[in-house]
């Protein structure tokens, strides 16, 4: 039988609990780092950003020819009251392998798609929580938020940690969001605003665009995206049952070795533009100013 390793880090709103009675229905769940890996080991990890022992392991697991089931915060979550949790095989933050069902887990979700706006006054540039200072690629660079320049001849408005506005309210607005890999661009496709995101990659990025020329959107069919990725995201309930477990384990593998590098740091985005909208952050009248003079 397989041996399950698993290492979740700080569990504090992860399903710690849940995943350790999940991952137990598979097989012996080991806690702590064995002396070597081997093919046939699972390692089940939290995101393992650049930097972490989450991404040792990772890269340890993946050398060794074994698995590697990585978590995150659902892509779409909360739905109905419940929250969820993305797993998906030897990849997160859209990369991951997992098994697509049905539409009917989407569909009983009963998430309503609003029509595609082809209109709206400005671009919503969209900050993102920070990870630390590991400065991966995937977690938004220091600045970005502040000193991007999305290509547009529209008003630029900035969402931060210092935004009172809600967020529909600011989509009722938008022609287009822009985030790094935010899942705040999944609630604006689902609004009916097209998004575009400058990170590596993101959850259903086949439905947005990469970049800044923020003004030439495209509007795709989400419905069959969202059906599928639905079978990437679970509730606790869910995971306590070990079916995604089950599932993930169910597609091909091979054994062969992989060897994964950290991926290089990203520097800071910081411009003198973006230093100035920080500084004047949470300052109403100067925010208005600022706006004013730089955008």
């Amino acid at each position: 039988m397989a041996r399950i390793f698993v290492f979740w880090g700080v569990s504090i709103g992860k399903p710690g609990a849940a995943l350790a009675e999940g991952a137990a229905r598979l097989g012996t769940v080991h806690m702590s780092t064995p002396t070597r890996f081997e093919p046939d080991d699972i390692a089940i990890l939290w995101a393992p950003f650049r930097g972490t022992f989450r991404s040792d392991i990772y890269r340890q697991i993946r050398a060794a020819g074994g698995r590697a089931i990585i978590g995150e915060n659902g892509w779409l979550s909360p739905i109905q009251g419940r929250k969820y949790f993305q797993l998906a095989l030897h990849g997160w933050n859209g990369t991951g392998d997992f098994p697509a069902g049905d539409g009917r887990r989407w569909d009983s979700w009963g998430v309503p798609l609003r029509d595609w706006r082809r209109d709206g006054d400005s671009i919503l540039v969209v900050e993102q929580r920070p990870k630390g200072i590991n400065l991966d690629p995937r977690a938004m660079p220091p600045g970005w938020a502040q000193s991007v320049a999305p290509r547009t001849s529209r008003r630029v408005v900035r969402r931060t940690r210092f935004t009172e506005t809600p967020l529909d309210r600011q989509l009722d607005e938008a022609f287009a969001t822009l985030t790094w890999t935010s899942t705040v661009a999944i609630k604006s496709l689902i609004h009916g605003v097209p998004a575009f995101y400058c990170g590596p990659h993101i959850n259903c990025g086949e439905l947005m665009r990469r970049g800044l020329e923020v003004d030439d959107p495209i509007y795709p069919d989400r419905e069959p995206v969202f059906r599928r990725y639905a079978w990437m995201q679970w509730t606790e309930d869910e995971i306590r049952s070990g079916e995604p477990f089950a599932r993930l384990l169910s597609l091909p593998h091979d054994g062969r070795p992989e060897i994964l590098m950290d991926p290089d740091p990203v520097p800071s985005a910081w411009t003198v533009a973006g230093r100035v909208r920080a500084a004047v952050a949470g300052h109403k009248p100067l925010a208005r100013i600022a706006q004013r003079l730089i955008g």
